[in-house]
């Protein structure tokens, strides 16, 4: 059974970042969130609105939030992918191991980086062409959750079921919910936040990820289900112009 796999279940779009040995507000601050942009919602409703506030506003920042677990920093963005650039990965794993999986319009990637350096990254529909210094470092591990040389088609959150298996790490809903949470800005300017290091921001290279626009996914905000009861039933246009699929 995969923890994590209701993330895939409840968001249309997503991305975990994990990174070993780091808290979750270190994890934040090295993705790109401004120290003056956390806080920890008081309740559900709190938390929700913040989330949809940011899709509402979407091409600018969204929502991410932060913990620990089995001794790992979690950043999990429930309607954003901002946190998925290699620039930002390449920080985050400034002296240690961080594990990146992201979802949108159909496609999952999954990264492993290590000291700033990208190891390996692999889409799971295509788990055999992978990049990397070291692309065969998680082959195992994508064995043991069935991401074999075949295209993966027939299973569900792979990337996911990866994350936990190269990590250890599980998750609840209930415990991310109420967690320390922040504003992942969509542009990313290091040299700007406090406490993500004073060395200039490590350059972007090429990134072939989904429709080429790191991020978002393509056409527009994602839809994410809202909880039964909430006041709004559809998400807000943004900047875009008008709401994704």
């Amino acid at each position: 059974m995969n923890p994590l796999a209701w993330i895939g279940d409840a968001f249309d779009a997503h991305c975990l970042v994990l990174a070993e040995g780091l808290t979750g507000r270190e994890l934040l601050l090295r993705l790109g969130v401004d120290p003056a942009d956390l806080f920890t919602p008081e309740d559900e409703d709190e938390a929700d609105e913040f989330l949809w506030a940011g899709m509402e506003d979407y091409w600018s920042w969204g929502a991410a939030r932060a913990g620990e677990a089995n001794g790992w920093a979690y950043a999990l963005e429930p309607a954003s992918l901002w946190a998925a650039s290699p620039q930002r990965l390449e920080r985050a794993s400034d002296g240690t191991r961080v594990f990146g999986c992201w979802y949108a319009d159909g496609s999952e990637d999954v990264a492993y980086w290590q000291d700033g350096s990208l190891v390996t990254r692999f889409e799971t529909l295509t788990p055999q062409q992978r990049s990397g210094a070291d692309p065969d470092r998680l082959a195992e591990a994508m064995r043991r959750v069935g991401l074999a040389e075949a295209a993966a088609v027939h299973l569900s959150h792979p990337g996911l079921a990866l994350a936990h298996e190269v990590t250890g790490v599980a998750l609840s809903g209930e415990e991310t919910l109420l967690a320390l949470t922040g504003k992942l800005p969509a542009d990313d300017d290091a040299s700007k936040l406090s406490g993500s290091g004073s060395g200039e921001p490590p350059s972007t290279g090429s990134f072939d990820f989904v429709g080429g626009a790191v991020g978002g996914p393509v056409g527009g905000p994602p839809v994410v289900r809202r909880a039964a009861g909430k006041a709004r039933t559809t998400p807000g246009a943004g900047t875009s112009g008008g709401a994704g699929s």
